[in-house]
């Protein structure tokens, strides 16, 4: 037994020297094939691509690249779509006995990914060519697992029609990611291709004007779409949920989404879309839960969310109103309120709730409910999304409390007002602006 076990190590220890014999040549500087390499990449790929250094181990089989650079095509501005400072991949060895590379897992370490649209629909990690077929004896075959470590993703689109940078509509930083058994022969043949699943956490994430942090999300990534399934993400003191996807099919990306969020701070949402001219104290406040499906064209402009549209409902409670605290008409009507809320301001509300129907940059509501703590306010209209954020709101207010002798008093300070049982009811208009609402009773 022992004679054998010493004839069976010789062996192995003859044939791995022999390996490392007949490929010392390549093993000990593949740096001196980098130019051959990067120059088959990009007339496979159309892309400009660089590498500043290669490492190659034999047992196991495995290739450490540092310093690869994806460079933008024209007409997009100068940079790289793909930067990672540190590659490594492990490469099973049975498949290459028949010509196919299978790796067992590739790791990205630091990458940079930099997602451009110009407005004719090409991304810059296209061939904006027909890429050229090099013959080879070596296909690709499968890659089994596919991790990303610390990790940058951004999307933009170019503005039409001077091809100038847009803003950054996509964000995702620090993330780590894990994609499982891509199978590579079937990633240009959309008929066959089978759907790219995986999972992704990120420190940071945004979209648009909207961040989050702390996001956990399942990945699926279709030939032309990109879905962030199941996510979870903390925002604005809160928590949000959903579905988002990606659609790059057409000439133009579009997004919709199916999100609900719990215990939004209202304050610190609307300052993200505040400009430097409206800077200032909350004109909303309180805590928000909502239930919302929104989608839209991605454009090709200055402002490429412009297009959002949705339904949902929102409910915001115990906040205020504050510009409404000058209000002559609220002054008025404070009086009117429960009994205990003395204390509390006059723009002061338990709740807040309505419908939403976003379309053509405007909210609109069939039913907004608003109660000041015994003053209910039943009400329709819509605010701009844009701008100023203009308002056109008619309802009706109902005093719940009971006033006894002084309804008559109370009733003669408003125009239209009617008792029944004790109860007033009168007509109500809020117009103005969000950083200046008006609030009147209508004629």
């Amino acid at each position: 037994m022992r004679i054998r076990l010493r004839i069976v190590l010789l062996v192995i220890v003859v044939v791995i020297a022999g390996l490392y014999a007949t490929g010392w040549y390549a093993l000990h500087n593949p740096d001196r094939y980098l130019a051959n390499i990067t120059a088959y990449l990009q007339q496979k790929t159309g892309l400009r691509i660089e590498i500043r250094h290669i490492e190659v181990n034999l047992l196991p089989l495995s290739v450490r690249v540092y310093g690869l650079e994806v460079k933008n095509p024209k007409p997009f501005p100068a940079g790289d779509f793909l930067k990672v400072p540190e590659l490594y991949a492990s490469v099973a060895l049975a498949p290459l006995l028949d010509e196919k590379v299978s790796i067992r897992s590739l790791v990205l370490d630091q990458p940079v990914m930099d997602f451009i649209s110009d407005p004719d629909g090409l991304w810059n990690f296209q061939n904006p060519a027909t890429p050229k077929e090099q013959p080879t004896r070596l296909s690709l075959d499968v890659i089994s697992n596919v991790q990303i470590k610390d990790g940058v993703l951004l999307g933009s689109n170019l503005i039409d029609p001077s091809d100038a940078p847009g803003p950054i509509i996509l964000d995702v930083r620090n993330f780590s990611a894990q994609l499982n058994q891509i199978n590579l022969r079937k990633i240009h043949h959309p008929g066959t291709f089978t759907a790219i699943q995986g999972n992704i956490d990120a420190s940071n994430a945004g979209f648009g004007a909207i961040h989050t942090t702390d996001l956990r999300s399942q990945l699926r990534i279709a030939p032309k779409r990109f879905t962030f399934k199941s996510f979870q993400a903390k925002t604005y003191r809160g928590h949000a949920s959903g579905d988002f996807s990606f659609n790059f099919g057409g000439k133009n990306t579009t997004f919709d989404s199916v999100v609900n969020v719990n215990g939004i701070g209202v304050p610190y949402l609307l300052a993200e879309f505040q400009t430097a001219p409206t800077k200032g104290p909350a004109k909303l406040t309180g805590m928000m839960q909502a239930n919302l499906k929104l989608g839209g064209t991605i454009e090709h402009t200055a402002n490429p969310l412009a297009d959002i549209h949705g339904t949902g409902t929102i409910t915001i409670r115990k906040g205020e109103l504050p510009d409404l605290n000058r209000n002559k008409e609220m002054i008025q009507m404070k009086r009117l309120r429960d009994p205990g809320t003395g204390a509390l301001p006059v723009s002061a509300f338990s709740t807040f709730a309505g419908d939403v129907d976003l379309h053509n940059r405007r909210v609109y509501s069939k039913q907004v409910d608003l109660d000041f703590y015994g003053i209910d306010v039943r009400g329709t209209g819509s605010t701009s999304v844009m701008g100023s954020g203009a308002m056109k709101y008619r309802g009706v207010v109902t005093v719940l409390t009971k006033q006894g002798f002084f309804t008559n008093a109370f009733a003669r300070l408003f125009k239209g007002a009617k008792e029944k049982n004790g109860r007033l009811k009168f007509p109500i208009r809020i117009t103005g602006t969000l950083a200046n609402p008006q609030c009147s009773v209508a004629d």
